[in-house]
């Protein structure tokens, strides 16, 4: 028997189209959706959808959750963040080789306790689902037991990943340094057992650290065994820091570039997810266009470890395929509208408009990640990841938001939004946060349950 509800409020999204650039929105602002079994069946202005005969029955007989004039709006997708260094935010002072040595080494060796691990892993799924993030590709640590626990807990909450154990044979400290074939055989067996687990909401992602902490050999087998495994993805960082860049060139001097080096080892295709990318050159760009491969722009983070500034329009104009990362901890907040605000003032000559930059975090990461089929917009026959917000929680949003156009309604989440204006987040159509829940010790109901 079929499970249906409907959901009535004020409906934002972005939606498909073929044209390049073209970043497109509905605006109902009174809405309805209806959702069958996790996926969207109707969506549309209230009062022209209540009166089809084909939905006039069903709606009589559901269950209707009004949320007035709250927005309802395509859960955020975050394409970079580390779990274990949830623990880490806001430790500053350091550029990237300095901070991952002094902070965040160190952290993560405290996942070899399996306690430990569950802990920040639940404590990073709830994090993430209070944020309004639906989607998210996310580093763990070497460990394959707390990359386990990871998935588990995942799974419990309901959350929507890309996930895999992160791989490092070099340059690392004694307790996080692998041997290369046991970093190979662990990422393998670690694929076969949770890509495309809890129904298709867990997938894998085969994750070598960078460039600095990573053989030959570990490369090489990297991009094997992601040939092996078929739909999974291949995730790293790229090109973040010039001292990261120079180490690398050190290490591999037969490559052009730091790209070239992973393209050289089959590490560039769709479904490669590429952090940071801020120092790359035409080469570079025409390289990860061609393979259809996917960046991450991190801008949270480059503010704070000064690393650079992306590339925003260059690598808009030729064609590459990118969305936004908070990359916690080096972006000290898990919030994309956040991240959304810091990739407009992070650029110093270049104005991005609002709509671009909630379609990079909904639509465009989607695209980025070969899901656009499934999330990133509210539409007919795609999975129901949404988020309903309520803007007038935020301090400084005046109280007529939701009445004015849609550009200025996206506007104030880009410049205004954080974490405070998200009522209640929804992956597949099961509510994963509530903030009222949370707010009367009842949570576990919704994000623990299971």
């Amino acid at each position: 028997m079929s499970s249906i509800t409907a959901y009535k409020g004020h409906i934002v999204s972005p939606i498909s189209t073929s044209g390049s650039g073209d970043y497109s929105f509905i605006d109902y602002p009174r809405g309805l959706m209806v959702v069958t079994d996790g996926k969207l069946t109707a969506l549309g202005d209230f009062d022209q959808l209540s009166e089809r005969s084909d939905l006039g029955t069903i709606l009589s007989q559901v269950k209707i959750e009004d949320f007035g004039k709250r927005l309802i709006m395509p859960g955020l997708i975050d394409m970079h963040l580390h779990l274990p260094q949830v623990t880490q935010t806001a430790k500053s002072g350091q550029h990237l080789l300095a901070w991952l040595n002094r902070y965040i080494f160190p952290a993560e060796s405290k996942f070899s306790d399996i306690d430990y691990a569950r802990r920040i892993a639940r404590w990073f799924f709830a994090e993430l689902a209070a944020n309004g993030t639906t989607l998210s590709v996310v580093f763990t640590t070497i460990h394959k037991e707390a990359c386990n626990v990871a998935f588990e807990e995942a799974a419990r909450t309901h959350s929507r990943v890309i996930m895999g154990k992160v791989m490092m044979d070099l340059n690392a400290p004694a307790a996080l340094c692998e041997v290369t074939q046991e970093s190979l055989t662990g990422s393998m067996e670690m694929a076969r057992k949770w890509h495309g687990a809890h129904d298709g909401l867990l997938q894998y992602a085969f994750t070598p650290r960078f460039g600095v902490t990573s053989t030959p050999e570990l490369l090489s087998g990297t991009g094997e065994l992601w040939k092996r495994f078929p739909g999974t993805y291949m995730h790293t960082h790229l090109a973040e820091a010039r001292e990261e860049i120079q180490t690398v060139a050190g290490l591999f001097p037969e490559a052009r570039s730091y790209m070239d080096m992973y393209d050289r080892f089959g590490l560039a295709g769709e479904r490669s997810v590429f952090a940071h990318a801020i120092h790359l050159d035409d080469g570079d760009l025409d390289c990860i266009k061609q393979r259809g491969a996917a960046l991450a722009h991190c801008p949270s983070s480059n503010f704070f470890l000064k690393s650079g500034v992306f590339a925003y329009n260059r690598v808009r104009q030729c064609g590459c395929l990118f969305g936004l990362g908070s990359d916690v901890a080096a972006g000290p907040h898990m919030s994309l509208f956040e991240v959304m605000k810091d990739a407009n003032f992070i650029q110093p000559d270049d104005w991005i408009e609002p709509r671009e930059l909630i379609y990079r975090s909904t639509l465009g990461g989607a695209r980025a990640l070969y899901m656009d089929g499934v999330v990133g917009s509210l539409e007919v026959g795609k999975e129901a990841d949404f988020v309903v917000l309520d803007p007038s929680a935020k301090t400084g949003v005046v109280d007529d938001i939701l009445d004015q156009p849609t550009d200025e309604i996206l506007s104030c989440l880009v410049f205004l939004g954080d974490d405070r204006i998200v009522e209640r987040t929804y992956v597949r159509g099961r509510l994963i946060f509530s903030k009222a829940l949370q707010e009367t010790g009842n949570l576990a109901s919704v994000n623990l349950a299971g």
